[in-house]
């Protein structure tokens, strides 16, 4: 945060020379908007957490290096919730009482989301969580609003993804044990029917656990088809490492979160293959893409993953809606918000917020070839991928 001198300055006592530069440190020029940002920068998360602060932090100076908003910077005010909910609660107070945010942008997970969300709503502070998807963020209130697919959307287009581009029906899922863990899979399994998916078994881990033996040894009697497996980076690398161990050569579908370098880093040879529903599409011919992908490789020393591309375009999407309000009023640009058609977003193009200020966006489906994260496959059924609308 900025801190100018004028309190302390003896020039600024009197007379002419004081009102003059007095004016001059209190010029619109020299403002700024503070946007309140909240990430997981401890804790067992704090690897997407330091993504999303890289990337808002990259967003913020692409908007100040083309002007601001409305001729004033953009300040990120950050702080570490360790995706945890007393520590969202506690951060968000923080925000609105201590720093007198004007807008908010959640880097964090579904339940710090969720937590964060109503402090925001009372305080009329128009709020984007950045990639939570549990669908009660958004049920906070008409400030709050949502920068990716949620949950059951995403599960929906894994169904499909199995059943049609696949081709294949005998699914075993393995699921996290947490709100996106739970309402991605609830989304998979409301489709399974549309799609001639029949479920052999589910099974259920929490965020803790690195050693999967029984999860392994129920899928593989399962011999399925295809396995569905929903998770972070964080889990996703030793229970796919667990499952090709055991043998077991089914098509494994995993969930957006799996979209992260360290899946590849720390997983290696065992993820080649592996699909990814949701995943951040960096073959596509997006210029700001490109750049993005460039800058953030420098920044981070690894490549950029869809964490950080839906944090980056959260900020670009809050400043270009306090642009198109005109205004800093929370009311107007909330209602700016609402009113987004066809925004550049790095993950698709965002069609347009529905009445809950959930997306309409196509889905981009990735596959692990050569160690690397490629295009493999679009979902751009719009009617499939609806969000909930209240």
């Amino acid at each position: 945060m900025t801190h100018h001198p004028r309190l302390r300055d003896p020039r600024l006592r009197g007379g002419p020379i004081a009102i003059a530069i007095a004016l001059t440190l209190a010029s619109p020029a020299l403002a700024e908007v503070k946007i309140g940002f909240q990430a997981p920068l401890t804790g067992p998360a704090a690897t997407d957490g330091v993504s999303a602060k890289t990337a808002a932090q990259m967003a913020a100076e692409k908007v100040n290096a083309g002007g601001g908003v409305l001729g004033q910077k953009i300040e990120l005010v950050t702080y570490d919730d360790q995706a945890r909910t007393d520590e969202a609660v506690f951060t968000a107070n923080k925000l609105v009482g201590q720093d007198a945010v004007q807008f908010a942008v959640s880097g964090s997970y579904s339940a710090s989301g969720r937590a964060a969300a109503p402090i925001f709503q009372k305080a009329g502070v128009p709020f984007i969580s950045a990639y939570g998807v549990h669908p009660d963020i958004t049920r906070s209130g008409n400030y709050a609003f949502r920068g990716v697919h949620l949950g059951p959307p995403q599960g929906r287009a894994a169904a499909k993804f199995v059943g049609d581009n696949l081709g294949l029906r005998r699914v075993s899922i393995v699921t996290m044990d947490n709100d996106y863990g739970q309402a991605t899979v609830e989304g998979f399994k409301s489709a399974v029917d549309q799609f001639g998916i029949k479920v052999l078994g589910e099974y259920s881990y929490s965020l803790k656990d690195r050693q999967f033996g029984s999860i392994v040894a129920s899928v593989k009697r399962d011999n399925p088809d295809a396995i569905y497996v929903t998770g972070y980076f964080f889990t996703a690398a030793p229970l796919v490492s667990q499952l090709r161990s055991a043998g077991i050569r089914a098509p494994i579908v995993g969930s957006q979160a799996f979209d992260a370098e360290k899946l590849l880093e720390i997983a290696g040879p065992a993820v080649e293959g592996v699909y990814i529903v949701g995943g951040l599409d960096r073959d596509r011919d997006m210029p700001e893409l490109k750049d993005y992908l460039a800058e953030f490789q420098k920044r981070a020393g690894y490549a950029g993953e869809n964490v950080g591309a839906t944090v980056y375009s959260a900020i670009r999407l809050m400043a270009d809606a306090i642009t198109s309000a005109g205004t800093l009023d929370q009311a107007k640009v909330r209602d700016a918000l609402a009113a987004t058609h066809n925004f550049p977003h790095l993950a698709g193009e965002l069609v347009s917020f529905n009445a809950l200020r959930e997306i309409n966006m196509p889905m981009n489906v990735n596959v692990v070839k050569d160690g690397k994260f490629h295009h493999h496959a679009w979902i751009d059924d719009l009617k499939l991928l609806a969000p909930p609308t209240e």
